[in-house]
């Protein structure tokens, strides 16, 4: 697999995308990645103790407090006090309703190792490295590098065959930097930040680049000079200068209308119609106009085979976490449907993201869940419609009418006796100019003695506005 990195620079932003055999996997952008607060360090002050909830409000000096439960927390929860003031870090970005939510349990990653100062002297190694010599070595320098019982660490995918010095270098780093945020904490009695990652490139090196990755494109020349000292540490890593936008050079443009389509067809025709809520998303996948096999079955088993891949590739690439249903094709066999779960088990080694697949349901439906902790690209995109309130859906054009014919029919009944109207004026949406017609008009006005002036440029469809005049 050809694994590719494009950096594209324009008026100062700088977008990324990663591609697998130059098809689009994940994008980012720097002035959405700036917002995130997943992984940065606070000093916070609690702000209220909810049990019902077993849960601390916190303040981090951001819009809304944080969300502290009790479990996240490194000392004994009764111990902590309105007022107290504590380390945490943002495990998960909030929304508009919700505030973020924290832990006090810091991990703080660097390229091949993730140092924990309360990892209880834990060891973890990325499920990733699956050879057992490795897993042993690796240990073994945990072993070494873990001085207190407290601190723990984790062997990122990255350290794989990583030198000793090397991933002790790292170890002390990252070790120092939580000394000096404890030092700054001690330093202020108001929330405040304490620590954020480094600059988004790094971010996205150190979070991407790995030993598979083949090319990094950039159509910047000051990024391509900062990537081309990577060739030391990758030195089968291609480094490439285009001298046009690199997301137009890559087909990247393109394949962006992957991300806002509700519905994304396959290859050989095949359908995929995605449906999101706040925890749950819902794929329902239609053979279309795919005919090509021989019978249904083996219909439905190559169209479910090319949506699982396509279905993996769309959770990464917008980002949705939650629970996850996917309504594939109806299958007999029970081979092919094991042949769904090892895609999804074979794609989820190349997400970052953790996921569970659970299976199929009784009903056919398969089911599995992913974890992250920034919110999902569609959210940081777009901002609901306030037309329709994100149910991407209008009253008929009918109901409204009548609604708006039964409002002015009841009112000038009441107003005509008591004030005497003699003129209305009706703004409405511009789909019911066939239900206002001319007809409608005379009849009202005859009925009611008043002159009706009707206009269509109200703007919303929903909605109405009358109003009446002596």
């Amino acid at each position: 697999m050809k694994k590719s990195i494009v950096f594209s620079k324009h008026s100062e932003e700088i977008r990324v995308a990663l591609l697998e055999d130059n098809k689009l996997m994940e994008i980012f952008f720097e002035d959405l990645e700036i917002g995130k607060l997943s992984g940065k360090i606070f000093l916070g002050r609690i702000e209220n103790v909810v049990p019902a909830l077993e849960s601390f409000f916190v303040n981090i000096g951001t819009k809304k407090n944080g969300f502290l439960r009790f479990k996240d927390t490194t000392v004994d929860p009764n111990s902590l006090r309105r007022g107290s003031f504590i380390i945490v870090q943002v495990k998960k970005d909030g929304n508009t309703r919700k505030g973020p939510q924290l832990t006090m349990r810091i991990d703080i990653p660097g390229r091949y190792i993730v140092y924990m100062p309360y990892g209880e002297n834990s060891i973890g190694i990325s499920k990733k490295i699956f050879s057992s010599n490795e897993k042993d070595r690796l240990r073994e320098i945990g072993e070494i590098l873990i001085e207190t019982e407290e601190e723990g660490l984790i062997f990122r995918t990255n350290s794989e065959n990583v030198e000793f010095e090397t991933i002790k270098n790292e170890f002390y780093n990252l070790k120092n930097i939580w000394n000096t945020i404890l030092k700054k904490s001690k330093t202020y009695n108001k929330p405040i930040l304490l620590f954020e990652d480094e600059n988004f490139v790094q971010y996205i090196l150190r979070e991407k680049l790995d030993n598979n990755t083949t090319e990094i494109i950039t159509d910047d020349i000051d990024l391509f000079k900062e990537f081309s000292t990577l060739k030391e540490q990758y030195p089968t890593l291609k480094i490439r200068k285009v001298d046009i936008d690199a997301f137009s050079w890559a087909n990247i443009y393109q394949q962006l209308d992957d991300i806002f389509s509700r519905k994304v067809e396959l290859p050989n025709g095949g359908v995929i119609t995605i449906d999101k809520t706040e925890a749950l998303t819902v794929f329902d996948v239609d053979s279309a106009s795919n005919v090509l096999e021989k019978d249904v079955e083996s219909t439905s088993f190559m169209t479910n085979l090319e949506a699982a891949k396509e279905i993996a590739r769309q959770l990464r690439l917008r980002n949705i976490a939650g629970i996850i249903l996917i309504d594939f094709i109806d299958m007999k066999d029970n081979y092919h449907k094991e042949e769904i779960i090892n895609i999804f088990r074979e794609e989820s080694l190349k997400d970052k993201a953790k996921i569970y697949i659970s299976g199929f349901t009784k009903l056919g439906l398969l089911e599995l869940s992913r974890k992250r902790t920034t919110p999902s690209i569609d959210a940081l995109l777009f901002t609901q419609c306030p037309i329709c309130q994100g149910t991407g859906k209008i009253a008929s054009p009918r109901i409204v009418f009548r609604r708006a014919i039964k409002e002015l029919e009841e009112s000038l009944e009441d107003l005509k006796k008591k004030h005497n109207i003699k003129e209305v004026y009706a703004s409405v949406y511009h789909n019911l100019s066939g239900y206002f017609t001319k007809e409608k008009k005379n009849e009202i006005e005859k009925n009611f003695d008043v002159k009706l002036y009707i206009d269509f440029n109200w703007p919303d469809p929903n909605s109405y506005n009358i109003r009446y005049r002596k």
